[in-house]
């Protein structure tokens, strides 16, 4: 494949730019139609295209490279979404052009990298980590729940996890990677964090709580590399593989800079609203762009800025809203759905360790596991009405909903009956 053209900048990483977009574009396709009539349509205006099902039993990431070395897109089955190589723009131009075809071909953007979240500075502490649990526990209520969630299926879609850690490898039910020639083996650590914070059992020492719902079934996809970067391609490829496992959540601590005014994307929105009617919630970090203290207040990130999305802001030992956390500024989209614990969180890391990080990286997969409860507590629930409980629950703070959206999310304390 050849490389992108343009590139634009996104953001800053490590202190070098970040590229925003890979040159391959994504295609929105009909729902409804076959994925077999879609690639004869495609034939037919020159593009050879793979079909995702090919390569459900690969066990490595290298078959998204693969697929699109030996043919100009691959189509992803479940999803309904295509990726197309740059060098395959003019045909694809005529399908969405061409009245027999249009109505399948329904739109196109381009494909972006996605990155981990990077953590940011720490801030006052308020609440404490103590020898029962880490502060971000108490604030969630945790302590208080007898919910475990146990039996709920969580995929973690980020850099990977440590297989070996003594507090994660009894929960991981499942894994794959898809990343080029690299196995799901978390070398970069930020997937073990998140992983720990939401399955974690108590410290192996410690013995303090730090994970919110233990007995999950953990579904590891390495969409990330062990720098902490990605593409659209490899995240959509995971979150398909999430639904065919019948994950009921899905925890994606990454996502790319959005601009005041810049639309989400429409490839994704269809994507996470499908999920929705088959019982998936996806949760998403809302993004660390912001310098509150400066008076800077960035928007919410791709893809968390989608409507069909729950995008979580980071709180700080004080509740107040994370310097860095994103806010929903977009009208058009990209509103922020609920907050949690986000600066100077305890959790798992690489190599059978354990450190503090700060980002709405952490604060998402602490959602994720209060969502996991709420499953455990009604195992009938629906995905939509999963999402409308984690904010009907959630505490309502000070601040601005633009800011923290329904406020803290916070876990089940008992069963509710509705008369």
């Amino acid at each position: 494949m050849a490389a992108p053209t343009a590139i634009a900048v996104a953001s800053l990483h490590a202190g070098r730019p970040m590229p925003k977009y890979t040159g391959r574009q994504l295609v929105l396709l009909n729902t409804a139609a076959k994925t077999s009539v879609l690639i004869n349509q495609a034939k037919k205006a020159s593009l050879r295209f793979a079909n995702s099902l090919d390569f459900s039993k690969a066990k490595s990431g290298d078959f998204l490279h693969m697929a699109l070395l030996q043919a100009d897109g691959i189509v992803f089955d479940k999803l309904k979404v295509a990726i197309i190589n740059e060098e395959a723009n003019e045909p694809l131009k005529h399908l969405l052009a061409s009245s027999s075809t249009a109505k399948n071909f329904l739109w196109q953007e381009p494909e972006r990298y996605v990155y981990a979240f990077a953590k940011k500075k720490k801030q006052i502490i308020d609440f404490k980590d103590n020898s029962t649990a880490s502060w971000a526990m108490q604030a969630i209520e945790v302590l208080q729940s007898k919910y475990s969630g146990k039996g709920i299926n969580v995929a973690v879609l980020d850099t990977g996890i440590d297989t070996t850690h003594p507090d994660l490898k009894a929960r991981i039910k499942k894994k794959k990677s898809f990343v080029k020639g690299q196995q799901v083996t978390d070398l970069n650590g930020h997937g073990t964090h998140c992983g720990g914070l939401i399955a974690g059992d108590k410290h192996a020492t410690r013995h303090f709580r730090y994970g919110v719902a233990p007995q999950t079934n953990l579904y590891v996809g390495k969409v990330l590399n062990n720098e902490g970067s990605g593409t659209d391609a490899s995240i959509l490829a995971g979150i398909e593989w999430a639904m065919e496992n019948k994950c009921r959540i899905v925890s994606m601590s990454l996502g790319a800079e959005a601009s005041i005014g810049e639309a989400y994307s429409k490839v994704y929105e269809s994507v996470a609203a499908e999920a929705l009617k088959n019982n998936c919630l996806i949760i998403a970090a809302a993004g660390n762009e912001s310098q509150r203290s400066r008076g800077y207040i960035s928007p919410v990130g791709h893809p968390a800025n989608c409507p069909s999305i729950i995008a979580v802001a980071a709180l700080d030992q004080q509740l107040k809203v994370a310097d860095f956390s994103c806010g929903g500024l977009n009208t058009d989209g990209g509103q922020v759905d609920i907050a949690s614990p986000g600066v100077n969180i305890w959790s798992t890391w690489k190599n059978k360790a354990y450190r503090r990080e700060s980002g709405t990286s952490m604060a998402t997969p602490i959602v994720a596991g209060i969502a996991a409860l709420l499953a455990d507590q009604d195992p009938t629930i629906t995905a939509a009405a999963l999402w409308m409980k984690l904010t009907q629950q959630a505490k309502r703070l000070q601040w601005p909903a633009s800011d923290i959206g329904a406020g803290l999310a916070i876990a089940p304390q008992k069963v509710t009956f509705t008369p």
